[in-house]
């Protein structure tokens, strides 16, 4: 199946609503993180085959996101930053995205993000284990994967839906981190777990350690920061964990 810009274009303008892509992204079980903008080369700016291309490509080649930079590498290839053109787009979208996997309307997944926010404001770990579980109750046992991936990826589009700056998989030189959320001066440095076999108490305990043994907060020296560990069992049960350095 193929399909042009210009194709794409027309399809999006007669509906109105990206209920097309949603449902691409749906159907191949593959949440990217559409909270950072990202380095492409040029087979972004080309047709698309729709089986084969990315989903950041699908948003490309239909208009969604944009060309914010060009940049020539090392090789002398061309380089593409590529990202949602506005905030208001980005928050769009991403609300969408959320509505299709969690099957909830617009209002509810609204008063899922209010939870969120008040729970990663507040740093109640009560809270936020209430907001996660009714963020991932009603997905489709089909969607749902045993991949830690994919519980990270929704939880970060919730993040950034709550409002806050997200980085995701941010590296530093004793490792990567899962995510750093980022509101003025607060910073929440958060590790992230799936456990099939452990109880999420002892793995609770892991992420934590991860967090400090390796002292990923240090990047961060000068803000008010929190670390987080977040635990997803393997029967949608949810634990989390807050602490100071």
């Amino acid at each position: 199946m193929f399909f042009n810009k210009k194709e794409f274009s027309s399809y999006w303008f007669a509906t109105g609503t990206p209920t097309f892509l949603i449902e691409q992204i749906r159907k191949r079980n593959d949440l990217e993180r559409f909270i950072e903008q990202r380095t492409a080369d040029s087979s972004f700016l080309r047709g698309l085959d729709n089986n084969k291309i990315s989903n950041m490509g699908l948003l490309f080649q239909t208009g969604y996101v944009t060309v914010k930079k060009k940049e020539i590498g090392e090789d002398d290839t061309p380089q593409y930053t590529i990202d949602f053109p506005n905030m208001e787009v980005k928050k769009a979208f991403i609300g969408n995205l959320l509505e299709e996997y969690i099957k909830k309307e617009p209002s509810e997944v609204q008063s899922i993000n209010n939870i969120l926010a008040e729970a990663l404001k507040e740093k109640n770990k009560e809270s936020l284990e209430r907001g996660l579980t009714e963020l991932f109750a009603n997905i489709p046992y089909g969607l749902a994967t045993e991949k830690e991936s994919y519980y990270h990826s929704l939880f970060l589009l919730a993040a950034r839906m709550s409002g806050y700056e997200v980085e995701g998989e941010v590296h530093t030189n004793k490792g990567r981190i899962d995510a750093v959320l980022k509101k003025d001066d607060n910073v929440i440095i958060v590790e992230i777990k799936y456990s099939k076999e452990k109880t999420i108490d002892k793995m609770i305990e892991e992420a934590m350690g991860q967090i400090k043994n390796k002292k990923y907060y240090e990047k961060y020296s000068g803000n008010d920061i929190s670390l987080l560990a977040i635990v997803f069992g393997d029967k949608k049960e949810i634990g989390c964990k807050f602490q100071k350095p």
